[in-house]
């Protein structure tokens, strides 16, 4: 049960490829309207047939749309029954990192505090936020994942799974705080934390004397026109979408206190998210040019040496220019959200079900990307006994960086790569197997016992991973 219940508390990670990321070279309805700050919208044909084809594979229903030089293409589509459209709501998860990042830059723009500045001078009851050798953390390394912080606090016990962060507040983050042992020092190593980015949050928040819903929209919704396109529960013109597990089923929305809101806690829409995007390239005028800039330059290292990271968003390079991203999860929506400024475009893809759409989102980026190929996915897989299956478990380096970790459970194989999701593979035969949320197989040294490497084979790379343990 505790694996089961730890796997649904995490908010995904933008859901890039394994190694680092260098990108190169039923009927429905499209739904259209005009967003603030384009220049105009239009239906897309391509995007429906995009959105239509991906329902036949997975999900329950889309929304999508494109900026492409202040023109903007919108579509969605319903697997049955009514489409969503470009006002529908989602919950947009860890896209809600990238909010909370320009809500610290924009207290760094208006004079407020430094990104040096120790968090801990923020926090009440005189707590402490130091790393490994006694060294105060920064709001820089809170808004890089490079703090120290672990993904999830461990002392989460949610009364109902199904809904993880909802009893999670202030006094169980400050209990935390005050029995934390630190294992690094800060700056020095790459881990994605969701309790980092709810810290933030509670943080800036506790720093203005409000709450983080307040100071957001007062800071950041409302300067840029977002107010009833992005927000928070209780603040939204329409009730959000039913959200579904990857096999369709519905789940319980997820719900947040200010202790880990800043993680994951806006719904948002398509419209919403593309003017977002456009405020981000400068696309209109308005107050948070410099903080958007703050947020887009690189601020650390990932770990992946080409993917550094901004103040919440990742990095990447396509075809000599760089590219932003952030995706989001929940248990039951999925999301994904790319820049691209020098071409002044971006791209945004709902889903109200645990799907991958970061392929989707990337593609209509940049068509020459191509799309997840789900024959490689829905494979034949055949079933082992615990007994084959544990001792592949362990850690396995490509790098210093990098590393992949298996995880059995029974008759069941679990992988996890540096700073991403854990995901299920399937076995092919005993020492072969595929995964069935991306395009990827893994190959164990040997035919029987602990292997001593594995190679991991994805988009005709590759890579291989050296057990450590």
């Amino acid at each position: 049960m505790k694996n089961r219940v730890t796997r649904r508390l995490c908010l995904r990670a933008a859901s890039l490829p394994l190694w680092p990321l260098a990108v190169s070279v039923p009927a429905a309805r499209a739904q259209s309207a005009s967003a603030p700050g384009a220049g105009g919208s239009a239906n897309s044909a391509v995007l429906q047939s995009l959105l239509t084809a991906r329902l036949t594979q997975e999900g329950v229903a889309l929304a999508a749309g494109r900026l492409d030089g202040g023109q903007l293409e919108l579509a969605a589509a319903a697997r049955e029954g009514v489409a969503p459209d470009a006002d529908s709501f989602f919950e947009i998860g860890s896209i809600t990192k990238t909010f909370t990042a320009l809500l610290l830059a924009d207290a760094v723009v208006r004079g407020e505090l430094k990104l040096e500045d120790p968090v801990e001078a923020a926090l009440p009851y005189g707590l402490k936020l130091r790393d490994s050798q006694g060294t105060a953390i920064r709001w820089r390394d809170l808004a890089t994942h490079r703090s120290g912080l672990p993904r999830l606090a461990p002392n989460m016990a949610p009364a109902r799974p199904a809904d993880p962060y909802a009893d999670y507040g202030w006094e169980s983050l400050a209990l935390f705080l005050k029995t934390w042992t630190p294992e690094v020092a800060r700056d020095s190593r790459y881990e994605y934390s969701n309790l980092g980015f709810g810290l933030l949050g509670q943080a800036l928040a506790l720093r203005a004397g409000t709450g983080y819903a307040a100071l957001l929209t007062r800071r950041v919704l409302e300067p840029l026109g977002l107010r009833g396109l992005v927000g928070f529960d209780g603040d939204l013109p329409r009730p959000v979408l039913q959200g579904h597990s990857a096999d369709r089923r519905p789940v319980s929305a997820w719900h947040f206190l200010d202790a880990s809101a800043g993680a994951g806690a806006l719904r948002g829409s398509v419209r919403g998210l593309l003017r977002y995007a456009d405020a981000a390239m400068g696309g209109f005028d308005h107050p948070l040019r410099e903080a958007f800039a703050l947020c887009l330059q690189p601020q650390g290292a990932s770990n992946k040496p080409i993917n550094p990271v901004g103040l919440a968003w990742l990095l990447a390079p396509l075809d000599g220019r760089t590219v932003f991203n952030h995706d989001g999860g929940t248990a039951g929506f999925s999301s994904s959200l790319w820049l691209d400024p020098q071409r002044r475009r971006a791209t945004v893809v709902l889903a109200n079900a645990q799907v991958g759409v970061n392929d989707l989102a990337l593609h209509l980026l940049d068509e020459r990307l191509p799309l997840k190929d789900f024959a490689a996915t829905r494979q034949a897989s055949i079933d082992l006994t615990p007994a084959a299956v544990a001792p592949l478990a362990g850690r396995y380096a490509l790098n210093a960086q990098f590393k992949l970790m298996l995880r059995a459970d029974g008759a069941r194989l679990f992988a996890q790569a540096s700073g991403q999701s854990e995901f299920e593979l399937f076995a092919k035969t005993p020492r072969r197997f595929f995964a069935r949320v991306t395009p990827l197989e893994i190959a164990f040294d040997g035919e029987q016992g602990v292997p001593a490497a594995l190679t991991l084979h994805q988009g005709g790379n590759r890579l291989r991973f050296v057990r450590e343990d």
